[in-house]
């Protein structure tokens, strides 16, 4: 009778607990990789649900405790902050640098053998794509690059909208695309209620607050404004204060003197010609007889982000109190009117003397979604900024990774024995890349990675995923790109992250005691 012998793994208790936490993570992530990934439903400790398709979302939504999730959040983090786009391939990318690692690892090949195969293989990689990207000349390519990312958080229809709606509002202000500053400008607000399609763009800062008078004043044109950050009342500035009268005739006096500090709080509006008075906080109804008669329209409450967008497009200074106003504070725009929208009204400040500024209205199914889908636009809006720097790209649907993965085989043969499979590996992650692409477009699976082994794909072979079809084309798309500094610092920061895990060993828990 023959006894099989149990397979005994190489790895350490500790190490076999990380690379199964990356790998279940890059599974529950990989499902909604892409134009045609699926949604994940997440309930939070209040019982709210969320849909989500955005990688960094749903990795912030689930709140895991391990500590590979916080370094695989810390990935999608940086690619937020440094790109504004690609957290789930950068999420995905080193769950995959991780599984081949670990295959590695169990064959009896030490980590820093494979830490030096992925350097060599990063550094191929990035002369690999410097030598394929190519430059943004028009309109119609910065929309196929918005619209190329966003596919992959939203419907075709949705995407084709909101990146139409985007580049507009760019090429208002900046036609030739090539002022990274212009984005500061672009405000981006959204409200529940409506369908996504019903989205606009308005010319002008959009905001809402309280004006203090009726906006009966409204159109104004030829606007001198002031910002202020305090309010315009007797404030208590969370110091209680006790007054005592003793004789009621000194009641009126008392009364009359504070009238007479708000008004002296307005002597500096008058003597700098101010016509709109913007306040972060509140402003002292007494006041509203006062203001009407100088011609002021005072509006209280605006959002501090709006008053920053006011600031830079005017040229005005937000100051603390209006004592502090002059003429070096003052802003200037031609225009500020009101718009009747989503059941109240909104005010609408355009041509500002500084810097036009758009607005994008971006309706959502419901206002739990409203938060996240400013965050996403503003990400967007920040991939736009760093393409403007770095105006180059690479055609997407698997093109760069199928040439990468490629040339990666054929470069790990003139290295040694060791380093052949740590870059062989490098290359096979690479390549999982757009076979995920593939598998939740459809695909299948057996049959895709044959055709791509068959296809020999180089920069003069152009092969990519034909999701219409659900196989491989070799007609080039020209709609689908993607930024060549997001593909760059996906690279770089899967790789730094996989082999900062790769040179942990062991697993040590601190506990703070009490004395």
């Amino acid at each position: 009778m023959t006894v099989k012998k149990s397979s005994i793994s190489k790895l350490t208790s500790s190490q076999q607990n990380i690379f199964t936490a990356s790998k279940l993570i890059g599974q529950m992530t990989m499902s909604t990789f892409g134009p045609f990934g699926m949604e994940k439903l997440t309930v939070n400790n209040y019982g709210d649900v969320f849909v989500l398709r955005d990688g960094k979302s749903i990795l912030e939504k689930s709140d895991f405790d391990h500590p590979v999730a916080k370094i695989l959040l810390d990935v999608s983090d940086t690619m937020t902050k440094n790109v504004g786009d690609g957290t789930i391939s950068a999420i995905l990318l080193t769950s995959f640098l991780l599984e081949q690692a670990r295959i590695n690892l169990e064959k009896g090949i030490h980590p820093n053998v494979i830490i030096d195969g992925y350097n060599q293989s990063l550094d191929f990689s990035l002369s690999l794509l410097d030598s394929l990207k190519f430059s943004i000349h028009d309109k119609s390519q910065w929309k196929n690059l918005v619209y190329s990312s966003l596919s992959s958080k939203f419907g075709t229809l949705e995407s084709e909208k909101i990146s139409q709606l985007t580049v507009d509002s760019i090429h208002n202000i900046d036609p030739l695309f090539s002022d990274p500053y212009t984005i500061d400008y672009i405000n981006v607000l959204s409200h529940g209620g409506d369908s996504t399609l019903n989205s606009k763009l308005v010319d002008g800062i959009v905001f809402d607050a309280d004006p203090l008078s009726k906006s009966e004043h409204l159109p104004l044109s030829d606007i001198r404004l002031a910002i202020i950050s305090s309010s315009l009342s007797i404030s208590d500035e969370g110091i209680k204060k006790e007054i005592t009268i003793n004789d009621p005739k000194f009641l009126n006096e008392f009364k009359k003197t504070e009238k007479q500090i708000l008004a002296d709080n307005l002597q500096p509006l008058i003597d700098n010609g101010i016509n709109v008075l913007f306040s972060h906080k509140t402003i002292d109804d007494s006041l509203v007889s006062k203001l009407d008669s100088l011609g002021i329209l005072a509006v209280k409450r605006v959002p501090m982000k709006s008053l920053e967008q006011i600031e830079k497009s005017t040229g005005s200074v937000i100051v603390n109190t209006s004592k502090e106003i002059s003429k070096k504070t003052i802003g200037y725009c031609s225009n500020l009117t009101s718009m009747k929208m989503y059941d109240k009204n909104w005010f609408v400040l355009d041509h500002g003397s500084n810097h036009k500024s758009n607005t994008i209205l971006i309706r959502t199914e419901t206002q739990r979604y409203s938060d996240l889908y400013e965050d996403i636009l503003h990400r967007i809006l920040s991939l736009i900024r760093i393409s403007m720097i770095n105006p180059h790209v690479v055609f997407g649907s698997g093109w760069f990774e199928f040439i990468l993965s490629n040339r990666l085989r054929s470069f790990s043969l003139t290295n040694n024995r060791l380093s052949q499979l740590a870059i062989h590996s490098y290359s096979n992650a690479i390549e999982l890349l757009p076979i995920s692409l593939g598998l939740n477009a459809g695909f299948n699976n057996i049959d895709l990675i044959v055709a791509i082994r068959n296809s020999q794909p180089s920069p003069d072979q152009y092969i990519h995923l034909d999701y219409s079809n659900r196989k491989l084309s070799n007609r080039k798309n020209p709609r689908i790109i993607e930024s060549a500094f997001m593909k760059r610092q996906l690279l770089i920061t899967a790789t730094e992250a996989a082999n900062s895990v790769l040179r942990i060993d062991d697993i040590h828990e601190t506990k703070t005691q009490d004395k």
